[in-house]
C-alpha cells in the first residue's frame, strides 16, 4: 500500500501589480500633478494681470476726477498743455506748468491748499501726486495725455497708460510667439472730457 501525501486545496493564482503597471500609474499621476501645477500657475498669473489692470483703471479714473474737479484749468485751452507725459513719478510737459511743483502758501500745512493755489498750481499738485501714486503701485509705468486744443470743440483728452506685466502663457505656441513668455507690455486708454 502506497501512502500519498494529503493534497492541499487548490487556490486560484493571486497576483499583485506588475512593475510595468506601477510605472504606468506613476507616470499618469506625474502628468496629472504637472497639469494641476500649470493650471495653478495660470490662475495666479491671471489674478496678477487682473489686479494690475484694476489698479491702472482706478488710477486713470482718479486723474479724470481731478481734471473734472479743476475745470477752470483743464477747460481753458490757453492754460492747459495740449500734451503731457509721466515716466515713473516724473511729469513732463512742454509748457512746464505741470512739471513745476508749487511751493509757498499753496502747499503749506497750516492753510488749505484750495484757498491759496491757482488753478495751474492745483493741476500741477494733482498730476504730480497722481504720477507718484501710480509709480508706487506699478513701478516703471509711463503715461501720455493728449488733449484737443481747437477753438470749435470742447476740450477732450485721451489718457494712455503703459506698463509691463508678468504673466505665464497658456500654450507653447503663445510662449514661442512672444519670446520669453513671462512678461509683456500692457496698455490702458481712457477718454476724458474735463
Amino acid at each position: 500500500m502506497k501512502r500519498t501525501a494529503p493534497s492541499r486545496p487548490h487556490r486560484p493564482w493571486q497576483g499583485g501589480f506588475t512593475l510595468l503597471e506601477v510605472m504606468v500609474a506613476v507616470l499618469l499621476l506625474t502628468i496629472g500633478i504637472f497639469g494641476f501645477a500649470k493650471m495653478q500657475a495660470l490662475a495666479i498669473s491671471s489674478t496678477h494681470t487682473a489686479s494690475s489692470r484694476s489698479i491702472v483703471a482706478m488710477q486713470a479714473n482718479s486723474l479724470a476726477a481731478a481734471m473734472h474737479g479743476n475745470r477752470e484749468f483743464w477747460g481753458d485751452k490757453t492754460l492747459a498743455p495740449a500734451t503731457f507725459s509721466t515716466t515713473g513719478a516724473t511729469v513732463t510737459d512742454a509748457t512746464a506748468v505741470l512739471s513745476t511743483i508749487p511751493t509757498g502758501n499753496c502747499v503749506s500745512a497750516t492753510k488749505p491748499a484750495a484757498a491759496t493755489c491757482t488753478p495751474q498750481q492745483m493741476a500741477a499738485l494733482e498730476v504730480g501726486l497722481w504720477a507718484s501714486n501710480l509709480n508706487s503701485l506699478l513701478p516703471a509705468t509711463t503715461s501720455v495725455v493728449n488733449c484737443t486744443s481747437t477753438a470749435t470743440t470742447p476740450v477732450s483728452c485721451v489718457l494712455t497708460i503703459n506698463w509691463n506685466d508678468r504673466y505665464i502663457n497658456a500654450t507653447r505656441l503663445t510662449a514661442a510667439e512672444s519670446g520669453v513668455g513671462t512678461g509683456g507690455a500692457r496698455s490702458y486708454t481712457l477718454y476724458i472730457e474735463p
